[in-house]
């Protein structure tokens, strides 16, 4: 099991309303592969530097997690399929010698 940072761009286009229930998406989605949440970050709504198609900015979101390394790449796969992700990267942790 790997630790991760995942940040989300979520295209939920000003509605606050429907973070909350993006952000659970997300969480189920991790822990439907196996993963554990070790915490959430909600960030802010942030405007892009440049366009990209028609929208100009997106809610951003940090999940920390743990998933076996070769369940990431479904899991990436499955999320781009949610309309709400707009963009998804992620960050391995190095593990911290005591």
């Amino acid at each position: 099991m790997n630790n991760y940072d995942g940040l989300f761009i979520l295209n939920i286009q000003g509605k606050d309303e429907g973070l909350k229930e993006s952000i659970e998406v997300i969480e189920k989605e991790i822990e439907s592969f196996g993963g554990k949440i070790n915490g959430t970050q909600k960030m802010d709504h942030k405007r892009f530097e440049r366009m990209s198609g028609d929208i100009d900015g997106g809610f951003y979101v940090n999940v920390q997690f743990t998933i076996a390394p070769d369940k990431l790449e479904p899991l990436r796969a499955k999320l781009a399929l949610n309309e709400k992700v707009y963009r998804q990267f992620y960050l391995k942790q190095e593990a911290v010698a005591a």
